[in-house]
């Protein structure tokens, strides 16, 4: 009996994100990713034009992940709601996933377009935070441009020296928190503003999912869990 259409799309992307990580993007091939899927290689072509495409695909289910976790993690405890501890995550987790690590220091491999969804939450996680009055009075594009900076160079150091992995994760967390987190905030601004924050992660969510697979309306099952009920009015 043929798959439903939607576990045919959920196996080629396991599968593919399974072979980019054993044999590298490069190296793999969509007849590779169709044996491991169980489909045939133009099923695979149905649901993604080209490689490229699926790899992009992959990554932004990776990051939808990586957002899912800091989320739940900051209802679990509020205190993680810092831009150093943010990025020093972000590092971490670029570090355990080479492929995404590009797309953490905004340098996609693919189209730029398809990886506006985590910029526009940087932004709108900032806007909170400075609601909040939780960020130093510095503009939120020289932020998140000396952000990109201190991905871009932290990732560098981190895969040339992966025994110096801790020491460089504290240097950057004392270094983003020191340039933009305030000091002086009050624990009741830090836990009025985190449902907000994750509202954010979670349209975020959405929209990596959605772009993922488009113009595929069961797509909604890809989300790495269930988006759980907000406080929007």
């Amino acid at each position: 009996m043929a798959r439903p259409a939607q576990d045919r799309a959920e196996a080629i992307l396991a599968a593919a994100r399974a072979q980019f990580r054993e044999t590298g993007a490069e190296r793999t091939t969509v007849d590779d990713i169709a044996a491991r899927a169980g489909v045939g290689k133009g099923t695979v072509f149905l649901y993604w034009p080209s490689k490229a495409r699926l790899r992009d695909a992959v990554l932004q289910l990776e990051l939808a992940g990586h957002f899912a976790v800091l989320a739940d993690d900051l209802r679990n405890d509020p205190s993680l709601l810092r831009l150093g501890t943010v990025i020093r995550r972000e590092i971490a987790a670029g570090l355990d996933n080479p492929d995404m690590a590009p797309l953490l220091a905004d340098q996609p491999i693919g189209s730029p377009g398809r990886f506006e969804p985590p910029t526009r939450a940087l932004y709108r996680v900032l806007a909170v935070m400075r609601a909040h009055h939780l960020v130093r009075e510095v503009a939120d594009d020289e932020i998140v441009m000396g952000i990109e900076a201190v991905l871009g160079g932290a990732l560098v150091r981190g895969f040339a020296d992966p025994d110096g992995r801790d020491l460089l994760l504290d240097a950057v967390e004392r270094l983003v928190s020191s340039s933009y987190d305030r000091e002086d905030v009050d624990q009741g601004a830090v836990e009025a503003a985190v449902p907000e924050v994750v509202d954010a992660l979670e349209d975020g969510i959405d929209q990596l999912v959605a772009a993922a697979a488009p113009d595929r309306p069961t797509t909604a099952r890809l989300r790495p869990r269930q988006r759980p009920a907000t406080t929007r009015s």
